[in-house]
């Protein structure tokens, strides 16, 4: 990619696309942020001059034409919308039609090998991740996917039992990598401005350290000095009390199950590429669970 690209990137208000937009912004290209609303206040951006606003919406494909004709961007960061009929292909299409060369998807670690493998398609967030990817390769446009694995912001979920002191979870002792959504946007920063040589390349993302959900529980209460009690709950008990739609809270009930066996879920040769490729593509050092804590223990007091 050219010198000082100029560069879209959606999702900024949330903690991958607002890193995302840093690292860009550091390593040369003129970053646009592409946003519903371009009046939201962004933490970290607001203040900041290097950085242009503009109206647009992934599931309103005249909306991406406009801005990428008024932001002259070559190359997007781009989530998965959910609920979009056509998997978002009309989307993916307009930013090409527009003037966009080169994209980087922020998909899923459930997603394995070819997206248009089987084993994809049986549960809900590996399946709506797939078929992006799928319909991204229809566009024929470049693309490089970042699949990243747990982030370590899903245990906010449990915020109200984490401050109780008494957490009440599905699969306590499944496995985890609790990987940091800002590692994943410095790597996608890093990739949005500089293309790998290999088109429509696949990016998988974890977390340095595994461990158990009972594990990552007694990490906070050391880090808070104070226990925090963690009770196991079946799974229509957390359907009930989770903020998420039902069919993602299924879909995950599905995924944490398959996390009880280590090498089902973390591969030893994908997960220590996996974690690997944060270092490898970001030039950082990735973020341990412990040290995620300390830097927002005030979120957990």
């Amino acid at each position: 990619m050219a010198d000082n690209p100029t560069v879209l990137i959606f999702g900024p208000t949330g903690n991958v696309g607002c890193t995302a937009a840093i690292t860009a912004n550091s390593r040369g290209a003129k970053v646009w942020l592409a946003m519903r609303d371009p009046s939201k206040t962004i933490k970290d951006l607001d203040t900041d001059s290097d950085y242009s606003r503009v109206q647009a919406d992934l599931s309103n494909p005249s909306s991406l034409e406009s801005a990428v004709k008024q932001s002259g961007a070559k190359a997007a960061f781009v989530y998965v919308v959910h609920d979009i009929e056509d998997h978002m292909k009309a989307s993916f299409t307009a930013l090409k039609d527009a003037g966009i060369t080169y994209i980087v998807l922020l998909s899923s670690y459930g997603v394995r090998g070819p997206a248009s493998d089987e084993g994809n398609m049986k549960s809900a967030i590996p399946r709506v991740h797939a078929r992006a990817e799928l319909a991204l390769q229809e566009t024929g446009v470049p693309y490089t996917a970042i699949r990243p694995a747990y982030f370590n912001t899903n245990i906010l979920t449990d915020l109200s039992g984490i401050k109780s002191g008494h957490a009440s979870i599905p699969f306590p002792d499944a496995i985890f990598d609790y990987i940091s959504p800002h590692d994943i946007g410095s790597v996608a920063g890093s990739l949005v401005v500089n293309q790998p040589v290999e088109t429509s390349k696949i990016v998988y993302l974890c977390g340095p350290e595994l461990m158990t959900q009972k594990d990552a529980y007694a990490v906070i209460g050391k880090v808070l000095n104070r226990p925090i009690e963690v009770t196991e709950i079946d799974g229509e008990d957390y359907v009930k009390k989770s903020p998420f739609p039902e069919f993602v809270a299924r879909s995950l009930l599905t995924v944490w199950a398959l996390q009880l066996d280590k090498e089902k879920a973390y591969p030893a040769k994908l997960y220590n590429e996996a974690a690997a490729n944060i270092k490898n593509y970001s030039g950082k050092e990735p973020t341990r669970f412990e040290d995620w804590v300390k830097e927002n223990e005030n979120i957990f007091a």
